[in-house]
Order: structure tokens, then sequence, then C-alpha cells
């Protein structure tokens, strides 16, 4: 792709899919612009995703039983679990859908599920094969493994292969470029198979609160995840709880207090030499957390490990908490909270024991599948952030030696520049360079919600630009009504949160009102009365984490952060969906 005199880029970027499955048309951001919000970097997709994990998605799907393996390879060249477009992902709605129609469930479940049953989703059109028998049976058979499993073989294989890859990574520093990228090569291929745990996980998450649902009495107002409540066994919240053990430390030490007022740029090389106890707290933190950060999906994206001010800023922030405001106390209201909507639901159910056995069958499935879908997740960012750390060690080597202009930019190459960038750098650096230039440009893009293969594409230079955005701020009164992910309601001071890396302005029982969130953020929902997001939906994977965390959550709020205007006071309801403006700054 090439620059044009104007300043804009073409329509043909190098790491976007040719075109669009026809016989799956219909794709969405939902579910993808939590974790790789945005432009995807070019050797996340060509390493990674384009290769590996996408045909790992299409396998999984034929896994789970919704699609036939015959219909997961159609049309190769446009996986029908996802694809690239404007340099952004887009997840498949289509397939996602033929789950719930095949399952029994309607289409209609999945979209309330997964993408929040948003008004400009295209409705489902009936295909002749949606309805295929073989399949159907194969799906309640694994509906039925859903509401009664207590084990997961195939997520407990991808976790000791995620582990492992962790527990043996090798020493770069006796490591050579070369090795260093025939290392992270060896990785990708893991994406193949971590991937069933992961869609089998996220795809089956959804038929426990749908069953919840269909037995609760709807005069009783109250939703299938007021019932849920915390799972007890999600690992996207555990480093919440490790980052408050290391507030606890903080809080307790003057001279570490006063290192952190004084801000945590460059504080870990002061730690190592001055404070090794909490030091080696820190390091161990990393070693068993350190995949994560924002956009982890991406290759190119910073996590804890390769940028650990970000912990620690959480760490800073946490702090400040007394005691009583520890994520353990805050989830055990918040599952005290769900045990009192549970005893209603039974009791209006009362002389039924069917109603109230399938009541149970339903909880206890949701909450099993809420801890696997985020263990499903984390496996895979675990062997992405292998591949990571061994790149950018390369990275900063030639960056070091003048070739590159920083460390991050190796992840503007292609897979195939990678041993030319090693052996004679000048060939291919200034593609990358341009390559660079080129990717900024989409990062101001307003890329559309939902995509139609069967529509003719929209050329970039007709793509609505962020800067462009006109949308009035709310007024006092003014109640924004989207959908509630996490019970309660709490009131506090909007804070508007774009980069988890900019939190040095909030404080405890702040709102937190962000475009979007992933897991990295959630340390951070420890510190908020209260979360707001543009785009979500009640299962997306950090509305669980918020739910474990008892942080009331409205989701899919579009334009949240123009919406709201930072510094208002505003009242959060994470039953109904809504927030209220109480005052203007």
């Amino acid at each position: 792709m090439t620059e044009t005199m104007q300043g804009q880029v073409s329509d043909d970027w190098c790491i976007d899919s040719p075109k669009l499955n026809e016989r799956f048309p219909i794709y969405t951001r939902f579910n993808a612009n939590d974790v790789l919000p945005d432009p995807i970097t070019p050797l996340g997709a060509d390493l990674i995703w384009n290769p590996h994990i996408l045909p790992g998605f299409s396998n999984a799907y034929a896994q789970m039983g919704c699609i036939s393996v015959a219909e997961a390879n159609t049309d190769p060249d446009a996986f029908p679990a996802a694809c690239f477009r404007y340099g952004h992902m887009y997840v498949n709605v289509t397939t996602a859908r033929l789950t719930g129609i095949r399952a029994g469930m309607g289409w209609e479940a999945i979209d309330a599920s997964f993408f929040g049953s948003h008004p400009d989703a295209p409705p489902h059109e009936t295909h002749p094969d949606d309805g295929d028998p073989d399949i159907a049976a194969r799906l309640a058979e694994r509906t039925g493994w859903t509401l009664t499993t207590s084990t997961f073989p195939e997520l407990e294989e991808d976790t000791r292969i995620a582990d492992r890859l962790r527990s043996q990574r090798p020493d770069f520093d006796e490591m050579s470029n070369l090795a260093l990228v025939a290392y992270a090569r060896s990785l990708a291929p893991y994406e193949r198979i971590t991937w069933r745990g992961e869609l089998i996980g996220g795809a089956q998450a959804a038929i426990g609160p749908a069953v919840v649902g269909s037995v609760t009495p709807p005069e009783l107002g109250i939703s299938p995840f007021d019932l849920v409540g915390p799972a007890g066994d999600v690992v996207s919240a555990q480093p919440s709880y490790a980052l408050w053990d290391l507030s606890r430390i903080v809080r307790a030490d003057a001279a570490l207090s006063e290192l952190f007022d004084a801000g945590v740029e460059g504080m870990v090389p002061w730690l190592r030499d001055h404070h090794s106890d909490f030091h080696q707290k820190f390091q161990a933190f990393l070693h068993d957390y350190g995949y994560r950060g924002p956009s982890e999906w991406d290759l190119g994206a910073d996590s804890w490990e390769t940028k650990p001010e970000l912990p620690l800023a959480l760490i800073d922030r946490m702090r400040h908490l007394d005691d009583s405001q520890s994520p353990a106390a805050r989830r055990a209201e918040a599952s005290l909270a769900a045990e009192r909507s549970v005893a209603r639901v039974v009791e209006a159910l009362a002389g039924n024991d069917e109603a109230q056995a399938t009541l149970r069958m339903g909880l206890d499935s949701a909450r099993r599948f809420a801890g696997w879908r985020e263990l499903g997740k984390s496996n895979c960012i675990k062997v992405i952030n292998e591949a990571r750390v061994a790149l950018l060690e390369v990275g900063r080597r030639l960056a070091n030696e003048g070739i590159l202009d920083h460390p991050r930019q190796i992840f503007m190459a292609l897979d195939n520049e990678l041993d030319r960038l090693v052996l004679d750098a000048d060939l291919v650096v200034p593609a990358i360079r341009q390559r660079e230039a080129d990717w900024r440009m989409y990062w101001d893009l307003e890329v559309p919600l939902f995509l139609d293969a069967r529509q003719p594409r929209v050329p970039v230079a007709q793509v609505r630009r962020k800067a462009g955005d006109d949308i009035s701020a709310a007024g006092v009164g003014d109640t924004l009504t989207a959908i509630g992910a996490a019970a309660g309601v709490a009131s506090g001071r909007a804070r508007i949160i774009t980069d988890p890396a900019e939190v040095a302005s909030f404080e405890p029982g702040d709102v937190l009102v962000a475009p979007q969130t992933d897991p990295s953020w959630t340390p951070l929902f420890v510190v908020a009365a209260a979360v707001v997001v543009g785009v979500g939906a009640p299962n997306s994977h950090a509305m669980i984490v918020s739910r474990e965390l008892g942080i009331p959550c409205v989701a899919g709020l579009e334009g949240a952060t123009k919406l709201i205007r930072d510094g208002a006071t505003v009242t959060v309801d994470g039953s109904a969906g809504t927030v209220t403006i109480d005052a203007l700054p």
C-alpha cells in the first residue's frame, strides 16, 4: 500500500483479506474491538493471525460441532471465523449465529449474548444449509455436555501447552537474532490448537445464561447476569488480586509510597537496586501475568512484561484504597447480591422442581464457562507474548545499532522480511518505515461496526474519521441506555480514559468511561466505582471480569467518551444498563 500526495492511503492494505465470505456474509467489530481496538500491526497479522489464528478459529468451530469441516474450509481466502478490513479485525457474525440456530436457541439469542442485539446488525437471512440435521444432533450433544460437564479436557491440554512454553523460555542472551526469529516463528502454530479452548469456551458461555433467562419469571425484573454473579475462578481477574497484594506492600511502606508519589517512570531499576524484596515480588508478578496488556491479542502491542510501568501505574492507583475496598471483599458482596437474586427466583419457582433444577444447572454452567472462556483466551495470549518478547529483543538490538528507529518498529515488518532485516537491513528498512507511516493513518478511521460481504466495500476515503465525530454531550438529567453488563448501582465523577497507560488522573471512586476495555484494564476496575464502555456485550470477557470483581458495568454505550463529559457526576445502574447525568463539571 502506498501513501498518496493527499496524505491518504489506498484501499488495499497488505494484511487485509482480499474478500469476505459470502456464505457467511455478516461480520462485526464486536468482541474484536475490546481486544484489538486499533489497526493490527503488520507482523501480528502476517505471522500470527492470518496463517494460524484464523484457520484455528475455523477448525475450532468445526470441532465444536456447529459447522462441518467442509464449511470451515469453504473459501480459504476468507475464513468463516474472522477477517481483516481497513487493518482491523472483524468477527464473523453468521458463523456465530449458526451455533444458536443449530443448537435450537435461535440466532437472536446469540446476538443478545455476544453483540448486544445491536440495532445496526443486519438480520440473519435463512440459508438452505442452516438446519443441517447431523450438525444439529452434534450440537444438541454439545449443549448437553455444556450444561453438565465439570471437566474440559481440550482446554486442560491447551493450558499445559501454554504454561510449558512460558516455563521453558530460552535465555535470549544466548541466542542470535536469527535464532530469536526462528524461535518466534516456532510458537505461532500453537495458536491453531489453543484456539479450540478459546472458541468452544467462549461460544458455550452463552448457553448457561440463556437457560437461566428461560426459567426466570420476567416480572421479577432480574437479568441472567444478576443471577450468575462472580464465577469464582476467572483467570483474567487473578492479576487484580495479585496487584492488590502488591499495593498493600506499598501502602504500608513509607519509602515505597514516596517513590510512587514521584511517578512510575524508570522505577524498575531503582527497585532492583534499592528494594530487592518488592522487586522480587513484582518480577514474580510479571512472570505469572506479564503476558497481559492493552490490545494484548496484537503481537506488536506492549504487554505488562514489555512495559512494566503499566502494572506499576495500576498499583499506584490501588495503594490509595483502604483494605475494606479489596477486590476479594467486593467479589464477596457481589456473590451475596447474586445469591439474594437467586433466592428470589427460587421462591418464585416454588413447586416447580423441574424449573428450579434447570435454573441451578444453567447457573452452574454459566459460572464454569465464564472461567473457562477467560482461561482459553489467556492460553492464546500467553503464546502470543512468548513470540512478542523474542521479537522485541531483536527489535531492541537493531534499534541500538541504529538500524531501526525504535524497537517496536520490527512489528511493521512482514514475516518474509524478517530474515532480510537481520541479514541485510537496507533491503527492507525503507519499506518498513513507509509501512509504519501508512499504518498510523488507519488509526484515525471510525471503521464500520458491521460489514456485509455481499455489499460493495466502502473506500477508505469515505470511511468516517474519528476526529469528525460531532456527538453532543448529554445534559443534566439525561439518562443514557445501553447494556447492563454487571449488576449494581454506583455514583461518582466520570473520568474519560482512552489509554490504560494514562491513569494518573483516575482517583478511587471515579467512574471509568472508556471507548473499550480488555482484561488488562480490569485491575483499574478495583479502583472504580463503576465502569462504562462504548463497545462490548454482556458476555464479552472484560464484562465477565467486572462481574467477578463486583463492579457495576454498562457496556455498548456507543460514543460514551463523547456523550459523557469528563468530570461529570453520573449514576451507573449495571442491572438496568443506564447512565444518568447528575451534574456537569
